[in-house]
């Protein structure tokens, strides 16, 4: 009895514990999400902090880089005016150090610049400086929209801030490209003659010669249906032929040499001429870029002139005076009748305003052939005399004071003078 009554109570503790083993169970189950939900609420607080601190910490980085209290700010946002007062000590500095810089920048540091990033810039066959040059227009568009916007919305002095960074940092670069080659010797002075005052006998002298060069040479030029001068092989064949003339020139004057991209088509040719530029110089990618639409009469002249300043000549009447003896030089007769060309008509210009019956004498001896090629020549550019033409008149001549040329577009007519020394050396 006393048995299967304990028996009897065991059983019923054994149903008992079943009973309560639900309870049991599911208060163990609820122990153990309570521990989960603290862990994982545990790992949420971590992670807040975590992401407080640093989401703190790049604030205070942030705020380390931006603050105009930091050294670093003042450097950084100053740094492109700083550049520019040494670019203007240089300046000072060249003319009673001009030896030494002809020998360090001229003829050195900046032609092993411009040689290296003409030939990585010849690569393309493009203009990739009127590309450039396209991209700043568009975008000078739509920073004066910005600027209108920032006038009503707040931000303008910070935009014309970065503005006047930008222009300064262009500056900087194109005067250590080449901008302080308006400083160097002159080419007179690298080639070993001096240029003086000369009479207008002289000036007449050197005139009859060029006629009689032009004349020469004008029987050897090709023709077309108007008997006016023209060149087989269109611009391409110009381009690769050009630098046959500096090759020949470098054998007596070694500042001529070197190795550079070809000269590149301008694309907007066509429009460039009511403008009345026929060549630009790219300073930022060295290349030598030609307005292809001009009659053929001068465009040889034309592809020396900027080749020459891809050489380093900045100013605008030793270029013209460069393309000349480069055509000179040059093997091929079609150069050396365009670099004539070129000299003839400067020279009677200069003849023209010393004496103007003179100068219509000496203009009666030029050739049929001749007298074709400078008449066609001058009513091509009578059609696209206008506004334009003044308005880049204007701001050539800007350029050009700005860059220590005092006369302006009126450099141009000092090729004469060195016409004169060079063949009076």
């Amino acid at each position: 009895m006393t048995e299967k009554n304990n028996n009897t109570d065991g059983q019923s503790s054994i149903e008992l514990k079943k009973k309560n083993s639900p309870k049991k169970s599911s208060g163990y189950q609820k122990g153990i999400y309570n521990k989960k939900q603290a862990k994982s609420q545990f790992r949420t607080e971590s992670q807040k902090r975590n992401d407080s601190q640093k989401s703190s910490d790049g604030e205070n980085r942030t705020e380390k880089i931006r603050t105009p209290h930091s050294g670093r700010f003042w450097v950084m946002n100053l740094l492109p005016f700083m550049l520019l007062l040494i670019v203007y000590g240089i300046r000072l500095s060249i003319p009673n150090n001009l030896s030494s810089f002809e020998l360090t920048y001229a003829t050195h540091l900046n032609k092993w610049t411009i040689e290296l990033l003409s030939m990585a810039t010849g690569l393309f066959k493009f203009s990739l400086g009127e590309l450039i040059l396209y991209g700043h227009v568009a975008a000078g568009f739509g920073i004066s929209v910005l600027l209108l916007v920032r006038i009503f919305k707040g931000g303008l002095l910070k935009s014309l801030f970065r503005i006047a960074q930008y222009v300064t940092i262009l500056y900087v670069l194109f005067m250590f490209l080449w901008g302080f080659n308006y400083q160097r010797e002159s080419v007179a002075s690298v080639m070993g003659f001096e240029v003086s005052k000369y009479t207008e006998s002289e000036l007449v002298t050197l005139t009859e010669k060029l006629i009689a060069d032009a004349n020469r040479l004008r029987a050897y030029q090709s023709e077309d249906s108007n008997g006016v001068m023209t060149i087989s092989g269109g611009y391409q064949q110009i381009f690769t032929r050009a630098r046959d003339g500096y090759f020949e020139l470098s054998k007596n004057y070694d500042v001529f040499s070197g190795l550079y991209g070809k000269p590149k088509p301008v694309l907007a040719s066509e429009a460039m001429l009511y403008t009345g530029i026929t060549g630009v110089y790219f300073p930022y990618t060295a290349e030598a870029n030609v307005n292809i639409a001009v009659p053929d009469l001068l465009l040889p002249a034309t592809t020396l002139h900027e080749m020459a300043h891809q050489r380093g000549f900045a100013p605008e009447d030793e270029a013209n005076f460069i393309a000349y003896i480069a055509a000179m030089a040059h093997p091929d007769k079609d150069f050396q009748y365009s670099g004539t060309i070129l000299a003839l008509i400067h020279t009677m210009n200069a003849l023209y305003r010393e004496n103007a019956d003179e100068a219509m004498k000496l203009r009666a001896t030029y050739s049929e052939g001749v007298n074709r090629d400078v008449i066609a020549y001058s009513a091509f550019w009578k059609s696209y005399e206008g506004k334009a033409n003044e308005v880049a008149d204007t701001v050539n001549d800007t350029y050009l004071k700005s860059n220590l040329q005092e006369d302006g577009v009126k450099s141009y007519g000092k090729m004469v003078d060195l016409l004169l020394g060079y063949f009076h050396q």
